[in-house]
């Protein structure tokens, strides 16, 4: 959901930064764990507030209250439970549910499988990561991102021609 990225002042209080384009959303998750399992390490928030300067939020969290620490949670990741989270529109996917999807052109030869989502403005590009080891980047634009499919877990994908190769 999110990355601590470092202490706001000497209170404890910490700036974060979303990996959703809607900020909002974290703002009302009553807590976040620091792994993927249910049975990993939680925080709860106590008070978010925007940070000056930018799409980065300041959280305050319950039992961190200093400056130290705040230090120990620099760098962590924040995770969500699904129930907490709003149902997505159609055609719209939260980037932990792309992550690993393999990814496929419309004669079905496998192109890679996704390794992240990076947000860069009107669009958001694909971290693909090519059967040989290379990564390339697929913009998730109507041209080229043709479907996604979680429940069969793949991405169909017509990729611009000498797209792949002018990457890899």
């Amino acid at each position: 959901m999110a990355r601590i990225t470092r202490p706001h002042g000497l209170k404890g209080e910490v700036r974060v930064q979303p990996f959703l384009s809607d900020r909002e959303i974290l703002k009302a998750l009553p807590v976040f764990y620091l792994a993927k399992e249910a049975s990993a390490p939680i925080l709860e928030p106590v008070g978010v507030r925007d940070a000056p300067g930018g799409r980065d939020l300041l959280f305050r969290f319950r039992g961190v209250a200093d400056l130290s620490a705040a230090e120990a949670l620099r760098g962590k990741v924040l995770y969500a439970e699904l129930s907490h989270l709003p149902e997505p529109e159609e055609e719209e996917y939260y980037y932990f549910q792309l992550e690993g999807l393999e990814v496929r052109d419309e004669e079905g030869k496998v192109l890679g499988r996704v390794r992240g989502v990076m947000p860069v403005g009107p669009y958001d590009l694909l971290e693909v990561e090519a059967p040989e080891g290379k990564s390339f980047y697929l913009p998730m634009v109507e041209e080229m991102v043709l479907r996604v499919d979680l429940s069969e877990g793949y991405i169909l994908a017509r990729p611009l021609p000498g797209l792949i190769e002018a990457q890899t």
